[in-house]
């Protein structure tokens, strides 16, 4: 990572916020229905006590007004209800949409002893809801029936998704970052949505509190009609896949383990990046404080998700003891040397059982360490690795891809007789255009210079990621960025290396507080104490891509494919090996990824194809559709698909045997 930006105020972040989900929720296809126009609401702008703009009070049950929420530096939509016989409500206008309406929100409840509902309503009245008992329990709605959600706790903010789609009459709901229920039929019978509305029952008392309203539209495309969506697997039921996500810094504190680690095994990637903390562990020579990493490793594993530890940085209780976070140099004297073999005889010694992959430093060409010095540190560390591990995958590592750098650690590893000890190496690539020629054309030379110096290491993709907001802290931090243009990013980059066989890892599960500013690269918003805000829309899409792409699916290349009109497609294909049915992704890979998803109508030929039941995946939304047989037609192994959306975000031709919903 590379800092080259500045900080923004938290309420102009707020603001940004707000303005990139609104882009990120409204799609566009071909010809699909109007789209409603969306909505948001974090209500740190709005003056305590007033009612915020954009919502209408109802109801002589009490107030709907902005005000600080106790205990913290949030400013939400506060529903007070002090009647026994008359309720209150706040609603926002959607506008009237026939389109799939995407809600996400955040819902607290100061009690556990009164009702609180949260709707998506039509002029039927309230057609979703996603509601907090004054049994304690949660819960929403299967046509008349209510479906448990499972208990709540007061003065707690729970992260609430909704998708709800007319054309069918049913809905799916999320509760932090987990799908609780899906084709969960409307409460009342409509083919058009128009507001959202929070509000306290008539018969109870009580304070509710909502915050990040966030609404939207998604479009499908003209006469295809909704299958469902992508079904989440957590890692537990995965198993096994080249997906790997982030879970840098806990060796500084600027993320929190505790408050991420329900969304991480629902994420669905299999293995999480951990920096080992030498300096955290070890604060007075000899003596190794492990409570802190234990406990991660032991919660990660128990979610299935395999730790991958990197060792590093320096420590400053040993003179020489090399630098303490980003850009840090190695350590140099005999006994901070000293020092560190000890730790990292320790460490594996410990962890062994539970991690079976190391990685040795962060970016040292990035902090100016010469490749000889890296070779020799890499040397004396792998050596110790492996005399505790012997089975154990040791990765060198280096910012973007310097095939020089690499060209010179790999003849001087060589040289010295120490190929063996390599794994891989892992790189850092940030490109705002992840589909960048360049690129992959370098990870070919260093696939080749592998294959020529350590025959049967491997290349990883050890931490990339884009903002989600301007002025992030970090690589890719001054150009714009909203949730839409993250989510996209994410996508192309992970599909991208899965199609060319690299393990990948998406950086980074949280968002990240450094000293100066924050990273805005998670897929979860944070708060300022670094506790989990919400689920970005690029959680989600992650989430999809997990589900799809296991080590059960392997990638094709040199898939043949022709398109009209011929822009340039970036296409990745795979295979079932237990079947050799086919899933084939298609986006513009032209630039970095845009705010607009209006798509481009195409036709696809796949000479090699393999499917018996197409269907069109949104890999962004999840959402699936069938391809109607006017659209597609086969002559022996030549598949001709008409009139595919596509846009710069991966869509997917898959076989329907290779998609759960």
């Amino acid at each position: 990572m590379v800092n080259r930006t500045s900080p923004l105020p938290r309420k102009s972040v707020a603001l940004l916020i707000a303005s990139a989900v609104v882009s990120c929720l409204i799609s566009a296809a071909t010809a699909g229905p109007a789209a409603a126009a969306a909505f948001t609401g974090d209500f740190d702008t709005a003056t305590p006590g007033t009612v915020p703009s954009g919502w209408t009070v109802s109801g002589a049950g009490g107030t709907a007004t902005a005000e600080d929420v106790p205990g913290t530096v949030d400013r939400s939509l506060r529903l007070r209800d002090t009647s026994t016989n008359a309720p209150v409500s706040a609603t926002a206008s959607l506008g009237a949409t026939t389109s799939t309406v995407v809600a996400g929100f955040r819902l607290r409840a100061a009690q556990t002893s009164a009702t609180i509902g949260v709707h998506l309503d039509s002029t039927s009245g309230h057609t979703v809801t996603v509601a907090m008992g004054a049994d304690g329990r949660m819960y929403t709605y299967n046509a008349a029936a209510r479906v448990d959600l499972g208990a709540y706790t007061a003065n707690r903010w729970y992260d609430i998704r909704v998708v709800a789609h007319p054309s069918t009459g049913t809905t799916e709901v999320y509760v932090d970052g987990e799908r609780k229920g899906t084709g969960l039929a409307f409460r009342t019978s409509t083919t058009t949505l128009s507001g959202l509305t929070a509000g306290v029952s008539t018969t109870e008392t009580g304070t509710a509190w909502v915050d990040d309203v966030r609404t939207g539209t998604e479009a499908s495309p003209q006469g295809w009609p909704y299958l469902g969506s992508v079904a989440p697997r957590t890692a537990q039921q995965i198993g096994s896949s080249k997906l790997l996500v982030g879970g840098e810094t806990l060796d500084r504190d600027y993320t929190n383990y505790q408050a991420y680690a329900p969304y991480l095994g629902r994420l669905g990637a299999t293995s999480v990046r951990l920096q080992g903390g030498w300096a955290k562990t070890e604060k007075t020579k000899g003596v190794y404080d492990w409570t802190w990493l234990d406990r991660i490793v032991d919660d990660a594993t128990s979610r299935g998700v395999k730790p991958w530890i990197q060792l590093s940085y320096g420590n400053g209780v040993y003179p020489g003891g090399g630098g303490s976070g980003l850009g840090g140099q190695l350590p140099s004297s005999a006994e901070a040397l000293a020092g560190w073999d000890a730790w990292v005889t320790a460490m594996v010694h410990r962890y062994k059982d539970r991690a079976a992959e190391w990685e040795i430093w962060n970016e040292p060409n990035l902090a100016g360490i010469p490749a000889g010095s890296y070779t020799d540190f890499f040397i004396r560390t792998a050596t110790r690795i492996r005399a505790e591990q012997p089975n154990a995958t040791v990765y060198g590592q280096e910012a973007g891809i310097d095939v020089p750098y690499a060209t010179d650690f790999l003849t001087q590893l060589s040289q010295k007789g120490k190929a063996g000890l390599l794994g891989g190496i892992s790189y850092h690539p940030y490109n705002p255009n992840p589909d960048d020629a360049w690129t992959y054309g370098q990870v070919e030379k260093l696939r080749t210079l592998i294959a020529q110096y350590a025959p049967g290491a491997a290349v990883r993709q050890g931490e990339n990621g884009a903002p989600s907001r301007p002025g992030s802290f970090g690589a890719l931090g001054d150009l714009d960025w909203t949730e839409l243009s993250q989510s996209k990013w994410f996508l192309r980059r992970v599909l991208n290396d899965l199609g060319r066989d690299i393990s990948t890892s998406v950086f980074s599960i949280s968002d990240l507080h450094y000293p100066s500013k924050i990273n805005s690269k998670g897929l979860l918003q944070t708060n300022t104490d670094r506790t989990i805000r919400y689920a970005k829309p690029s959680y989600y899409a992650i989430q999809t891509v997990a589900s799809l792409f296991d080590n059960t699916v392997k990638p094709l290349p040199g898939y043949a494919y022709s398109a009209t009109p011929s822009t340039s497609l970036t296409v990745q294909a795979f295979a079932k090996q237990s079947t050799g049915r086919q899933i084939v992704g298609v986006w513009s890979g032209a630039a970095k990824p845009s705010e607009d998803n209006t798509p481009t109508s195409t036709d696809l030929t796949f000479t090699g194809g393999n499917f018996t039941d197409p269907v069109y995946v949104d890999v962004r939304t999840g959402v699936v559709y069938d391809i109607p047989a006017a659209n597609w037609s086969v002559q022996g192994s030549t598949y001709t698909f008409n009139d595919v959306p596509v846009y710069d975000s991966p869509v997917l031709i898959a076989d329907r045997s290779l998609v759960t919903f």
